[in-house]
């Protein structure tokens, strides 16, 4: 009798524990509306509608510094200037050219990284004049990432003018070279041997997170053969041959759709090839541009892309070469769509009634490089904006305030 209830008690036991480990737990969400309402918080609140004109001064100021990837220098030593004025523990500029701040926090506090990049897309551009019209101002890297930075800022002046005192400890970076391959960052990430809790990279329009990384697999493909005049071409390996079949065949690829973390998608943005009309190229490419959410997805359309080239090559009688990258990868943490922290920030945008609210997988923001290191890591939208990475970008002033609101309510709900 004995030895049965035991058996019955060992059953129960594994069965409940089984359906216990098939459970995906949710964490709860740190904001609550008790903390939005507070005096502090109201404070922060009013330091920067009182600042309003001030605000704005400063980030079309800080815009007009031009701040190329690779010459981000001007902007790095006024941010480090207003870093210092603040009176942060530590302010420096790493070996890479990011600025660090940090603001020291109580003994077992959790350590936290605000990123926001200096530098932008407008290679040669060496003049720049922001223009205001209503709430928008226009001008090239207006808003990615010059906002980003201004939201820095003066969410830091708006706690410092309230007399924050953190317990947790906060590095607050401006970096290099993010839209070359989130190049600043990784620096200072492979620099530092600190345990980062979560990072917080400020980019992207306001509404949209991205708890995953996405990932990038393209590349270069070039064709090459022997060339001749058109009058001797008969039979004559034809790289530009090879290019046309390359690309028919690469884009008739099935690619997933559903699930969104296997997302992938590729396209033929290049076509480079031939010298003149009346001979046979001698060299011949194009490029690809392929994303994912799920780094296999990458590694197998990369594999297809080898084979049908080679199949290629060996039809046409051309030699070929490939470059594709395999830096920028695809990852996701497990359970980071129902972290405190992303549930955190939902409630935060809801609460500041953001519209058109997204959640998803696919970053491509510095937070990508706290995630490939199994960081929980998500991006803050900077403001509402339009014309991103063209010499007539905008950018909403409204929308800065808000993203503000959301940066500050969110520091202090991990408090």
């Amino acid at each position: 009798m004995i030895r049965k209830y035991l058996f019955s008690c060992l059953l129960i036991f594994g069965l409940l524990f089984g359906m216990l480990g098939s459970v995906v737990w949710t964490e709860e969400s740190l904001f609550t509306r008790s903390v939005a309402g507070s005096g502090f918080v109201q404070k922060l609140f009013v330091f920067v509608e009182q600042n309003e004109e001030a605000i704005i001064a400063e980030w079309s100021r800080l815009t007009e510094i031009p701040a190329p990837s690779g010459y981000e220098e001007k902007r790095a030593q006024y941010m480090k200037s207003q870093f210092e004025s603040l009176g942060l523990d530590k302010t420096y500029i790493d070996q890479a050219g990011n600025v660090i701040g940090i603001w020291k926090g109580t003994d077992g506090g959790k350590k936290i990284v605000l990123s926001a990049h200096m530098d932008t897309v407008f290679q040669g551009v060496n003049e720049i004049h922001v223009k205001r019209e209503g709430n928008v101002l226009k001008a090239p890297g207006i808003g990615d990432d010059t906002a980003s930075l201004i939201n820095l800022l003066w969410s830091l002046r708006a706690f410092k003018e309230a007399g924050f005192k953190p317990k947790n400890t906060y590095y607050f970076l401006a970096t290099v070279e993010e839209e070359t391959g989130f190049d600043g960052m990784r620096a200072f990430m492979d620099s530092v041997e600190q345990d980062f809790t979560y990072i917080l990279a400020l980019d992207g329009d306001l509404g949209k997170v991205s708890f995953g990384a996405l990932g990038f697999g393209g590349g270069l493909v070039t064709f090459r053969g022997p060339g001749a005049h058109t009058m001797q071409s008969r039979g004559v390996p034809n790289p530009n041959l090879a290019v046309a079949r390359a690309i028919d065949r690469i884009c008739q690829l099935d690619l997933p759709v559903l699930p969104i973390e296997k997302w992938t998608i590729l396209n033929v943005g290049m076509i480079m090839g031939g010298k003149v009309r009346n001979a046979v190229s001698q060299e011949s490419s194009f490029t690809i541009d392929l994303r994912s959410g799920d780094q296999e997805e990458i590694v197998k359309v990369q594999k297809k892309i080898r084979e049908i080239c080679e199949k290629i090559s060996l039809e046409t009688g051309v030699k070929w070469e490939i470059q594709l990258d395999d830096r920028s990868k695809a990852f996701q943490i497990p359970g980071a769509r129902d972290s405190a922290l992303v549930q955190t920030v939902v409630d935060i945008l809801e609460y500041l009634e953001v519209k058109d609210i997204e959640v998803g997988p696919l970053g491509s923001t510095e937070a990508n490089v706290g995630i490939e290191k199994g960081i929980l890591s998500v991006n803050l939208g900077r403001t509402y904006g339009r014309y991103k990475h063209s010499l007539r970008e905008e950018a909403d002033i409204d929308g800065l305030f808000l993203a503000m609101k959301q940066i500050m309510l969110l520091v202090c709900c991990l408090e």
